[in-house]
């Protein structure tokens, strides 16, 4: 088994956060230990563009260590940092292309100074570079990178990535970003100034099932990837389709005022939906 300098760090880090899992138990430990220092680096990155009270340049000044051993990777050269020591290891050992690292690096520095999107188009390039390098990550551990399998996943990666910024409105508001493209503003007619008062009007309840309905297409149009794939990654993909296919259903049927209490999957809905997906195996 190949040691991995930042893997302690790495656990630590997975274990503190609650999201869509990442590095499941259910992969094997080999593809387990890569995924999770991978979710490191996307995770000190993340938090470098989102949190705290920097301004831009010096969010843009601490990633650039990080964009400098990238470089380094890609031309070969021996990185200076422990992370990114590992990162080549795994690239190395799973030949994972580094162009999926630097994907994830333009969103982290677009996310630090573009605050707003006109278009759906302009949020599906975002999720590109954000969510989709993640899947195919996954799928090169496993060595079943091909372009129909990578198609399905972007699909699933954006319906992901989707349902967090709806989940996310008023936070993301907070940091001065809102994802939700301005072309959805004018068409049903949503005003900042709610996301602000956490004012969930029937506006934003209309925007909400057309939002939905989006998701729902590319679960749809990614869900053939269960078909594609063996072993335990077919069951993690299985779970993952599940339970997406269950919160959007409970965001579509909540109630609730979105700004305040967005809907949202327990531990037990994990659970339940892992049992299910493995007895339909």
């Amino acid at each position: 088994m190949q040691h991995y300098i930042t893997l302690e760090k790495a656990r630590n880090t997975k274990r503190h956060y609650e999201n869509f899992p990442v590095a499941s138990l259910l992969l094997p430990k080999k593809q387990r230990l890569a995924a999770t220092i991978l979710y490191q680096y996307a995770r000190e990155c993340d938090d470098i563009a989102d949190e705290g009270s920097l301004g831009p340049k010096a969010r843009l000044l601490k990633l650039k260590p990080y964009q400098e051993d990238i470089k380094r990777i890609e031309h070969s050269k021996e990185p200076e940092t422990d992370l990114f020591l590992d990162i080549n290891k795994i690239c190395n050992n799973f030949n994972l292309n580094t162009s999926l690292i630097s994907r994830l690096m333009s969103a982290f520095t677009q996310d630090i100074h573009k605050k707003r999107y006109q278009n759906m188009n302009e949020v599906i390039d975002y999720c590109h570079m954000a969510a989709c390098p993640a899947g195919e990550m996954i799928l090169t551990l496993f060595g079943q990178q091909n372009s129909k399998n990578k198609m399905y996943s972007n699909h699933l990666c954006i319906a992901l990535a989707m349902i967090g910024m709806l989940q996310d409105i008023h936070e993301d508001f907070l940091k001065k970003r809102i994802y939700i493209p301005k072309e959805d503003f004018k068409k049903f007619g949503l005003k900042e100034n709610d996301i602000k008062q956490k004012k969930f009007s029937p506006n934003w309840q209309a925007f909400k099932f057309e939002w939905l309905s989006r998701i729902e297409d590319h679960i749809t149009q990614g869900s053939d990837l269960q078909l594609q794939l063996k072993g335990r990654l077919k069951i993690q993909i299985k779970v993952l389709i599940r339970t997406s296919n269950l919160l959007v259903k409970r965001l579509r049927n909540s109630p609730n005022n979105l700004f305040i209490d967005a809907p949202k999957l327990s531990k037990f809905d994990w659970s339940y939906e892992f049992l299910k997906a493995l007895f339909s195996q």
